[in-house]
């Protein structure tokens, strides 16, 4: 392998007995440590999400297509039948890889070109598609940083001959993806090998995420979500204690900038998806979303939407002036592992980074708290997914060889490993040195504004507040930004037919 560069609520809460469970066996003797392995599924989707998970190929088919076949044809299909059923058997008799890597070995050498971005979680699950490398596959593994993956996999895609053929990407570009006609629909394949992987075990709220219109566009790995980040010892030093609401958090950055450091709390919002997210989390803390959920009328350009761009404007401006703006998510890691960020708000899935010894200097010292709120109950977080899809245009022969490939590193056992990064998408699963984040993420899932709608035109909406969002940083006024989302929304989901 090469690699370059770098609710539904009451399943939630069934995972906050596992994670509990999970962390009463730890042998560390933190009482903030937890396994942070173990698995809630659907702390993955909030109410707007489409909960029923089709395991066909989303068309109706007729057995009769209103002409006559005469018996040649007949014979044909018949003998094309058995065909498939041959190739199958064929597949299944075939001798496994290994025990890591438990599928059939192809009989040619089989390349995969994957790119995505990288953190502890995905480096594993790199690390168990090698597996496949004992055998005929040869995996070639770009990694980016995350706004400059996404666009090479838009440009890439966009292209209609990809050059890569497996994409990695959380459920809310994946779906931005699949809208455009760039990822393949998966469903037969998910069908086909459902039993033989177990895929039951990824909860439906999961494979929701990663579909639209019971399309599946990638097999789910990775749950995810955003919670506080803060260095213990030094919030102790200052005398300071963990916000819980962002009006304390304002009171919190000021004391630390004015204490010498120059983050006194870091968000990413350097980019305009950043600033999407962001803000229908804050938004969501407030009880609204972005857009009705039953006819995408938009709730953003409100008091309410005001108020969310506000703080998130704030937290540039006073909290990490010069920084916020420009640093990715590669970028934040990096800061609470070398002390420049003392307290702070990121991805739940890179809590395993901060205590890597190669990377940090702060081993131990950084603590989780859940995301903060606006004084409603909601937590400004969200519940996401990261997957493998397969971009349309991958060569049709390659199609199958790829997908088992995804399987292979995505089983229990993988799965299990993987546990020792981050939340995987398997009902039960942990890992006895998970990441210490578990009850920060486990609230913040339970408790947050839940996954993205998947109402038609909710990636109209957040492709619209992205671009206006971001454009605050140059010093559009808030209301102007978001009338001009707005604006453009109305137009854009307007001219599709998408608002009832």
């Amino acid at each position: 392998m090469t690699t370059t560069g770098k609710a539904w609520r009451l399943i939630a809460v069934l995972l906050a007995f596992v994670l509990l469970a999970a962390a009463c066996s730890s042998d560390d003797g933190d009482d903030d440590a937890d396994s942070g392995g173990s698995q809630t599924a659907a702390t993955a989707a909030d109410s707007g999400a489409d909960d029923d998970h089709d395991e066909d190929d989303g068309h109706d088919h007729d057995e009769d297509d209103g002409h006559d076949h005469d018996e040649d044809d007949m014979d044909d299909a018949a003998d094309d039948a058995m065909d498939d059923d041959a190739m199958e058997d064929d597949m299944m008799d075939a001798e496994l890889i290994s025990d890591e890597c438990p599928i059939p070995n192809p009989s040619e050498v089989i390349e995969i070109d994957a790119i995505g971005w990288e953190f502890p979680i995905i480096t594993q699950y790199a690390e168990e598609l090698e597996d496949c490398e004992e055998g005929n596959y040869r995996f070639n593994l770009q990694f980016l940083d995350s706004v400059e993956a996404r666009s090479a996999m838009t440009q890439d895609a966009a292209t209609g001959s990809p050059t890569f053929e497996l994409y990695q990407g959380s459920n809310a570009f994946i779906g931005e993806l699949a809208n455009q006609g760039f990822l393949m629909p998966l469903n037969d394949l998910v069908a086909k090998y459902s039993d033989q992987f177990d895929l039951g075990e990824i909860d439906e709220a999961f494979w929701a995420m990663a579909s639209i219109d019971g399309q599946i566009y990638a097999v789910p790995m990775v749950s995810n979500t955003m919670h506080v980040f803060y260095n213990k010892p030094a919030m102790e030093e200052l005398g300071l204690s963990v916000p819980t609401t962002f009006d304390e958090a304002f009171q919190t950055c000021r004391a630390i900038i004015d204490s010498g450091y120059d983050i006194g709390f870091l968000y990413m919002l350097s980019a305009g998806w950043a600033w999407q997210i962001e803000f229908d989390s804050v938004l969501g803390s407030m009880g609204v979303t972005p857009i009705d959920p039953q006819t995408g009328a938009p709730n953003f350009n409100s008091p309410e939407g005001v108020a969310a761009a506000t703080t998130l404007k704030r937290m540039v401006d006073e909290c990490a002036p010069g920084i916020a703006s420009s640093y990715s998510t590669d970028d934040v890691q990096a800061a609470f592992q070398t002390r420049e960020a003392i307290l702070g708000h990121t991805w739940a899935s890179r809590a395993a980074g901060m205590d890597d010894p190669e990377a940090s200097i702060v081993v131990g010292e950084i603590e989780f708290a859940p995301a903060l709120g606006t004084g409603s109950g909601i937590l400004a977080a969200p519940a996401y997914i990261d997957g493998w899809g397969i971009p349309v245009g991958t060569p049709a022969d390659k199609v199958e060889a790829i997908f088992l490939a995804m399987l292979a590193a995505t089983d229990l056992e993988s799965m299990q490993a993987a546990a020792e990064f981050g939340l995987v998408t398997r009902n039960g699963v942990s890992h006895p040195n998970g990441p210490r984040d578990a009850a920060a993420a486990q609230a913040s899932l339970v408790n947050g504004r839940g996954a993205d709608l998947t109402h038609p035109a909710a990636g109209i909406a957040r492709a619209k507040l992205g671009e206006a969002l971001i454009t605050i940083l140059d010093g559009t006024p808030v209301a102007e930004a978001l009338a001009a989302a707005e604006a453009a929304y109305l137009a854009e989901a307007g001219d599709q037919g998408l608002l009832n």
